[in-house]
């Protein structure tokens, strides 16, 4: 909830100060923060646990001895009279065993109070003391204050007496050490407080003293603050000396000070803390020059910097954080790597507080510079990974190391957004994150590897934002193409980095196909940019199916450079997309050549060939099958468009050439297919059920619906040709078509493949011939009888009906003659269906007009045919099954 908080209010800040992306960097700002905060309370935590468990240990008794058994006495030993109570029944039986001891467990550790340390200090020890020595000082403050604008006394002798004061409590003090220790300790620091006061007013104020001079009387008050406090073990002491030294300029300021002169005094504080800190680890102390340092140094960079201070600023800033990053790290010298705790030295506020104030103080300085953010996170950036370099063979060092590199990292991602714009941003943060996650992996660390995660996930949002702000781009070669290039190789390079890991972080393997995802979603992305802005609109397709194509050819080329399996997955789309890009061109234009087919098109199967051959063996069986089969369709589908397209002009769309265009290519495969010399061939020697079962069995049935379609649309003329029943044009393609789908109907792939179905191709087919006999028919109408070829003309010509009856009732007659001369049931029954129907036509239709020649003929017809029907071709008796013996 906390980080949750904190990323919402980085936000909330940032996007005040600028706007969208402002507001992305005040996210990932907040979440340092109270990333920082969870971090130091974890370290806490730990620490009060680990105590907890050093002091159970010590709560356990120690294991009983056992003790050697005395000699026996060769005389008797009267035993003295047993006084005691008398012992329970357990004791009373000799080699029983002693009852067992009962161990309370300790209790449970209290929960960690962030206020333990000033509660301690204020309400411990002497308070009264404490209290009295604070109230003093103030006085003192008050008193020089005063003085200064009341009382007409030199104001070296003012200075002097309350110099001279503070040295009288100092020596009293030092006195009373051993008798009084926690006394003489109050008073040495309030006289340490005063001394500074003394110095910095005569200074400040008055110029009674020199730059020179009071600058060394305040070093030599510090190390005389920090050796009492080394010298005594005097936490007190150190701490309310830092407190009255940073108070000192707050108390007698007037409003219009020299920066450089209360900077430097607080130069001087921090350099009496860090002698300090060379020999103790006083926390407290550490954290009160911190927090007085950069608080005054903020307010006074809120309220008084101006562009001509500069210089001395960035002096000060500078010698703060690196004296400041001494002060953490010289806790480390004290500790063993073998001692219990060895992280307890580590102070969360000063490692994580003191970058992200230092890098909001230099943002102020620099702000109006250009670059000069960036170079300064960039300055941050190399420092920290520096500084974790020297750290990392050092095991006491190990989670300041870590730290160390994570601010390093945070530090690294903050220099692109404020040195480029957002979608320059995009890549950037993207290749350091496919970094960190090669990082993480590396060294087995999940922080890292999640902030790799979190910045190629920033990148897309980055992206997105730059190009709400930008807009399309300009030119051909424009930043949002190279950046979104950089974006999908760092996701690629991640999940190969997650590949090739595996082993470290096994949980994260889901990360693999997500990358190679990410990364694709980002390439077409980048191709949907381009195509908008700079392709016509008649080429649209065509670069679609190009960009497509290189995608594919590039995964291609990364699963076989690399074996990976992952990355050979996406390819499986080229051929469904493919497919739709056919579709597409059917739609749009009359050729699949227009638009930059011709070239489209050649780099598509080229690439799709090459998939076949590189890509596929890698694949599962099902999804190799599946993209075999699309494949040759999609070739079956793409010639018939052209042949469409190329035949389109040879007549009118009812006359036989346009339907013909259609045919030539799928009839083609459908022939060649089957041959099971085809099998021997790749790429159908790669995956032969694909291409001669299920692409064939599709090749079929789109021929067989074409049949019907063209016998239903087409009139079969073929200008210049003439029309001749059965051997015109349409007549002869429409035979290929079904004699390919015969054949291939007899292969056995086929039979594999309707194992289900055994009846179904033959159906099928029947009835695409049936109704091949009656276009037959009607065509001829049309060309010797001039009957207009369509329906409403059909169902007025009593020709044609005529014709139709005495076709059925001869179509019913050869079938059920076959049928009976087979003894099948089934073909007679059909052939009975069929002769049935006849019998309803001529009710129906042909009795309307029993007064013509025409319905006379189909009725004499039909009757003179069914009786010869009843002759040659009985009902076959029912077949007879045997059980076997």
């Amino acid at each position: 909830m906390t980080s949750l908080v904190a990323i919402i209010v980085g936000a909330v800040l940032g996007g005040v100060w600028k706007g969208e992306f402002g507001a992305l960097i005040g996210a990932l700002i907040g979440w340092l923060l109270a990333r920082s905060f969870r971090l130091e309370q974890q370290i806490a935590g730990l620490r009060h646990a680990i105590d907890a468990l050093q002091t159970a240990r010590s709560l356990e008794p120690q294991a009983t001895k056992p003790v050697a058994a005395a000699p026996v006495a060769a005389a008797p030993v009267t035993a003295p009279p047993i006084t005691a109570a008398p012992p329970s029944f357990v004791d009373t039986v000799p080699g029983a065993a002693p009852p067992p001891r009962v161990t309370t467990p300790p209790p449970a550790p209290p929960a960690p109070d962030a206020l333990a340390p000033v509660k301690r200090w204020l309400f411990g020890g002497n308070t009264i003391v404490k209290t009295g020595i604070g109230i003093l000082f103030i006085g003192l403050a008050f008193l020089a204050k005063y003085a200064t604008e009341h009382v007409q006394v030199p104001v070296e002798l003012r200075l002097a007496a309350i110099g001279g004061a503070a040295l009288v409590l100092l020596v009293l003090g030092w006195r009373l050490r051993w008798s009084r220790p926690g006394y003489a300790q109050v008073l040495q620091g309030g006289a340490v407080a005063v001394l500074y006061l003394t110095l910095f007013v005569a200074f400040r104020f008055y110029s009674v003293l020199a730059v020179g001079p009071v600058f060394a009387l305040m070093v030599a008050v510090a190390a005389l603050a920090a050796a009492l406090a080394v010298l005594q073990d005097a936490r007190s002491l150190a701490v309310i000396g830092a407190l009255g030294g940073f108070a000192t300029p707050l108390l007698v300021s007037t409003g219009s000070g020299n920066h450089v002169a209360l900077f430097s005094y607080y130069l001087v504080l921090d350099l009496g803390i860090a002698a300090v800190a060379w020999h103790r680890t006083w926390r407290a102390l550490n954290l009160i020059g911190f927090a007085g340092t950069f608080l005054v140094g903020t307010a006074w960079g809120v309220l008084k910097y101006r562009p001509e201070n500069y210089a001395s600023g960035q002096g000060f800033l500078i010698a703060y954080f690196l004296l400041f990053i001494a002060i953490m790290l010289m806790p480390a010298r004290h500790r063993d790597d073998a001692a219990p705790r060895a992280d307890a030295w580590v102070n969360g506020s000063l490692l994580f507080g003191l970058p992200t104030i230092s890098f909001a103080l230099q943002y102020g300085l620099v702000r109006h510079t250009e670059y000069g953010t960036a170079i300064s996170a960039l300055v941050l950036a190399a420092f920290y990974v520096l500084l974790a370099t020297g750290m990392r063979s050092r095991p006491r060092l190990a989670l300041t190391f870590d730290a160390s590199l994570a601010i390093g990292t945070v530090f690294l991602t903050l220099v692109i957004p404020f040195a480029l714009d957002a979608r320059s941003t995009a890549g950037a943060w993207a290749l350091e994150g496919a970094g960190l996650v090669w990082l993480g992996l590396r060294q087995s660390r999940g922080i890292a590897r999640a902030f790799g995660y979190a910045l190629l996930f920033l990148a897309g949002v980055s992206m997105l934002i730059g190009h709400q702000h930008v807009g399309m781009p300009a030119s051909v070669f424009n930043a949002t193409l190279f950046n979104a290039l950089m974006a999908a190789a760092a996701s690629l390079a991640a999940a190969f980095f997650v590949r090739r890991h595996a082993r470290v972080a096994p949980a994260e393997a889901i990360a693999e196909p997500l990358l190679i995802g990410w990364a694709t979603l980002w390439l077409l992305s980048a191709a949907a940019v381009q195509i908008d802005a700079f392709v016509l609109a008649r080429f649209t397709l065509a670069a679609w199916i190009v960009s497509l194509s290189a995608i594919a050819l590039g995964y291609t080329a990364l699963a076989q450079r690399f074996d990976w399996r992952a990355i050979a997955w996406p390819v499986i789309a080229h051929a469904p997309l493919m497919a739709l890009g056919v579709a597409a061109s059917a739609a749009l234009f009359a050729s699949p050549l227009q638009g930059g087919g011709w070239w489209a098109w050649t780099i598509a199967l080229a690439t799709h060939a090459v998939v076949l051959w590189r890509t596929a063996p890698r694949w599962s069986e099902g999804a190799r099958h599946a993209v075999h089969a699309i494949g040759v369709l999609v070739v079956a589908a793409w010639g018939a468009l052209e042949g469409r397209a190329i035949t389109a002009d040879w007549g009118d769309a009812a006359s036989a050439w346009p339907w013909l265009g259609w045919l030539v290519v799928p009839a083609a495969l459908l022939i060649a297919l089957p041959r099971p010399g085809a099998a021997q061939r790749w790429p159908v020697r790669a995956a032969p059920l694909a291409y001669q079962a299920t692409a064939a069995g599709v090749l079929a049935a789109g021929l067989l619906l074409w049949t019907l379609l063209a016998n239903i649309a087409s009139d079969g003329s073929a200008r210049p040709l003439p029309h001749v029943p059965l051997v015109n044009p349409l007549d002869l393609g429409i035979g290929v078509a079904l004699l390919a789908a015969a054949r291939w109907t007899r292969s056995d792939a086929a039979r594999s493949l309707l194992r289900a179905n055994p009846g179904l191709p033959l159906a099928l087919l029947s009835v695409a011939g049936f109704v091949w006999l009656n276009a037959i028919l009607v065509r001829g109408f049309h060309h010797y009888d001039s009957v207009p070829y369509r329906l409403d003309a059909w169902l007025r010509s009593a020709a044609v009906q005529t014709g139709l009856t005495l076709l059925w009732t001869v179509t019913a007659l050869v079938l059920m003659w076959f049928a009976a001369r087979r003894a099948a049931r089934l073909p007679w029954t059909v052939g009975a269906a069929l002769l049935g129907a006849v019998v309803l036509k001529l009710l129906l239709v042909d009795l309307a007009g029993t007064g013509t020649v025409t319905r006379i003929v189909s009725f004499i017809g039909v009757g003179v045919l069914m009786l010869v029907i009843g002759y040659v071709a009985p009902l076959p008796a029912k077949e007879e099954h045997h059980a076997a013996s």
